[in-house]
């Protein structure tokens, strides 16, 4: 804490007496055809407000070598595209910013005078939206972590604000695809739960990201295997002009980034990090006797093989281990409900690029991810109970090739085949629920599970879209996907995909989509019982019907209703209420993994509006306001309908942000969630009533996060500060009542209450 202060203490002074003064960084980028991916020449960067303008050359970079610090808007004009706004670029000094862009084409060879802001790609009608690396770092209370900052936007709730799990329109945790370049990864966060896509906080460096699109239904048939929403982080090049770094510290760890250019002639470009968590240090200091560590390291290179061929090779790592202090009995009956979380993982991911012709381009790419879990549980007895130790590794490979025969006309296609290793060691104790069984009046109880396998296996997958624009009126998009799962019995599964938008008045837009959507069961589940081979994918219908606005250049709104149906949910025969769409959107317990007999009867809906208003920023302030209705319900296998674990009926968050110059930026979030189900327990004796399940409900909750940045300019470099308070209010979230069979009373779980934390950044 003392070097911390020292920090603050420097940079003060230095403002104090003078040592900060105008400094200059640059700006560089490419510009390219979002369709054709062709490298876009002649295009004309201006630097909106410095009247600084640069042309790209034939291989669509440009350079802006002196540039004053400060944050701009860039405009792209070409003939025969539309033109583009893109705002919140931040130049540093010493610093080279990031302006890589695509660009829409249009049908005549004319320049159109109108702004574009608010871009999404073509095969894309409704339920989209976007973050830049700018908007995710500056969020407030968003840690610099991108989950966090989407748990912001419309449609996605969570269970508790100490982890960054997406629950989208009212569907599980486990329905999120994550694209990082290309690569599909099965999650992306440290501690991730088997099974599930959630975790505490995010693998991804921040520092990589250039732009992130998120869609939450009905996304197109490229996208396949998950039923609720695509997450597909593009990840910048490192500087291909010069060396730079950065030693940064944030919310929840310290680390350095570096990068630099390959070659003498911006052939490619390198960029490595490295980064340790210090929630040990602080967890110990407090006390705490769950205590966390993890490691994330993550390597991108990029190499221009000639003006055709394009080579990326991304690595990404993580270790993470948990520690318990269990030095006096109120830790170690605190410990007993938890899980030791040990993890290790890697994701490698090598794809090539190839300009096939003017209108035409191929990917092909190649991906190795692997995750080791080891969890244990304990009693207060420190008798183990419940051991799981899993490794689930998968290879693909993907080719996808992509035209554009006509300016109005898109049409792409591909193919993926996947290498499936699975290892499980998993000892289960029997266990005796707290539900009481309406049949026979006494509590439900699981077998004991002992597992040892080792599994190989296979998942193919195909698809076909085409995109027909009419005009600047109508476009259309229609999908097929194809895949195939060798694991289960029934192996083949087809879903088409349609969505249109329609122009009623000249900024004023319907937006339609439909699509069959199928997930395949997670592999912990198959690996339990031999009975579960016979699940079947889990199918979800999306109807989503929208309006959507552009109020001024720099603002729009949306809104959309949506209904999704689900069917053939995997339930549990030994427990007829459970669904394991209720599952994974917290931490696991022994409980949570599916090791039971399952059967594919559960069915289910989601339905809800949405209404989105975004103000891009400019004139120095910048806002996003949303709300989200919904309703999610399901069916088990005793056919009863009941409320989701993750219906919580109400969402709403605003968040904005002015830049007041100098350097400072102060940003502020509200956030509302609605009370999610709950089984009222007992508190004679902890039992649960099946008649009951999920009758009741948590306490709603409302956060304040506030944050304040300071940029301190120097010759050669840019010192970035900030403080951050979560949660100003300190209300903590109630995410659960749960009986503490030690004390033999209702333990009210809650949420981190105010969490002050600050951030420097040292960039060179």
């Amino acid at each position: 804490m003392k070097k911390y202060l020292f920090v603050i203490i420097f940079t003060v002074f230095s403002a104090i007496f003078g040592f900060t003064q105008e400094k200059n960084g640059g700006i560089s980028g490419k510009v390219l055809d979002r369709v054709s991916q062709q490298p876009v020449p002649d295009v004309v960067v201006e630097i909106i407000g410095l009247n600084l303008k640069k042309g790209t050359d034939e291989s669509g970079f440009f350079y802006f070598e002196t540039v004053p610090q400060g944050t701009y808007s860039l405009r792209y004009t070409s003939i025969g595209y539309q033109m583009l706004v893109k705002d919140n670029i931040v130049v540093n000094s010493g610093v080279i910013a990031e302006g890589t862009a695509e660009l829409n084409i249009i049908e005549t060879d004319e320049i159109v005078v109108e702004d574009e802001r608010f871009t999404k790609p073509g095969d894309i009608s409704s339920s989209f939206k976007s973050l830049t690396f700018e908007e995710i770092r500056s969020a407030p209370g968003g840690f610099e972590d991108v989950g966090r900052v989407v748990q912001s936007l419309p449609g996605v709730s969570f269970v508790n604000d100490g982890r960054n799990d997406l629950i989208v329109r009212g569907g599980s945790p486990s329905e999120n695809l994550f694209v990082v370049d290309n690569s599909p990864i099965p999650n992306i966060n440290h501690f991730g739960s088997q099974g599930a896509t959630g975790g505490p906080i995010s693998i991804i460096e921040l520092s990589f990201i250039r732009d992130v699109s998120f869609i939450t239904g009905g996304f197109s048939a490229r996208y396949g295997d998950k039923l609720s929403s695509v997450l597909e982080i593009k990840q910048r090049e490192g500087s291909r002009i010069k060396f730079m770094g950065d030693i940064n510290l944030s919310a929840t760890g310290f680390g350095a980034i570096f990068e630099g250019p390959i070659g003498q002639q911006k052939k490619g470009s390198w960029l490595v990090s490295a980064r340790r968590s210090y929630l040990d240090l602080i967890f110990n200091a407090a006390g705490f006797g769950f205590v966390p560590e993890y490691y994330s390291f993550q390597a991108k290179g990029v190499y221009d093989l000639n003006k055709n061929n394009f080579l990326t090779v991304n690595l990404i790592g993580n270790l993470d281990n948990v520690r318990f202090n269990n030095d006096d009995d109120e830790k170690k009956q605190d410990n007993a409900v938890l899980l030791d979380n040990d993890q290790k993982g890697y994701v490698t991911g090598i794809e090539l690029k190839t300009l096939l012709s003017p209108k035409s381009y191929s990917l092909i790419n190649l991906t190795r991810n692997y995750t080791s879990y080891n969890y244990t549980g304990r009693d207060t007895g420190q008798t183990v109970f419940f051991t799981n130790k899993s490794k689930e590794g998968a290879t693909s490979l993907k080719a996808e090739y992509f035209l554009q025969p006509f300016k109005s006309s898109q049409f792409s296609a591909g193919v993926e085949g996947k290498l499936i290793n699975l290892n499980n060691e998993i000892l289960k104790n029997t266990d005796t629920l707290n539900y009481i069984n309406p049949e026979t009046g006494g509590r439900y109880i699981l077998e004991a599970v002992n597992i040892n396998d080792n599994t190989n296996t296979f998942k193919g997958a195909a698809f076909a879209q085409w995109t027909q624009s009419v005009g600047s009126l109508l476009k259309l998009n229609a999908g097929l996907r194809y895949d195939y799962f060798d694991f289960i019995d029934r192996k083949n599964y087809v879903s088409p995909r349609l969505s249109g938008s329609l122009n009623l008045l000249h900024d004023l837009y319907l937006n339609l989509s439909y699509g069959i959507f199928y997930q395949s069961p997670s592999y912990i589940w198959l690996v339990s019982n031999r009975e579960n081979r016979s699940l079947e994918n889990i199918r979800a219908d999306h109807y989503v019907a929208g309006l959507e606005y552009n109020i001024l250049p720099d603002m729009k709104a949306t809104v959309e209703f949506y209904y999704k149906k689900y069917d053939k949910y995997p339930v549990s025969t030994a427990r007829p209420y459970f669904i394991l769409s209720n599952s994974g959107g917290d931490y696991e317990t022994e409980n949570n993994f599916g090791l039971e007999p399952l059967i594919s009867a559960g069915t289910g809906y989601s339905k809800g509006i949405e209404i989105f208003i975004q103000k891009a920023l400019s004139n120095n302030y910048y806002f996003n306001i949303n709300l989200s209705v919904f309703a999610a319900k399901y069916k088990s296998l005793d056919g009863i309908e009941r409320n989701s674990d993750f219906d919580n009926g109400l969402l709403f968050t605003a968040y904005g942000g002015y830049l007041f110059g100098d350097g400072w930026q102060f940003s502020g979030k509200l956030r509302f969630a609605g009370g999610r189900p709950y089984t009222p327990i007992n508190p004679n004796d902890g039992t649960q009533l099946v008649s009951e399940y999920n009758s009741a409900r948590l306490p709603n909750y409302y956060s304040v996060d506030v944050r304040l940045d300071k940029k301190w300019s120097f010759s050669k470099w840019t010192l970035v500060t900030y403080i951050d308070i979560q949660n100003l209010t300190k209300r903590k979230s109630v995410t659960k009542y749960s009986w503490n069979k030690y004390r033999k009373e209702i333990k009210q779980n809650e949420g981190i209450g105010i969490l002050p934390s600050i951030g420097i950044n040292a960039m060179f």
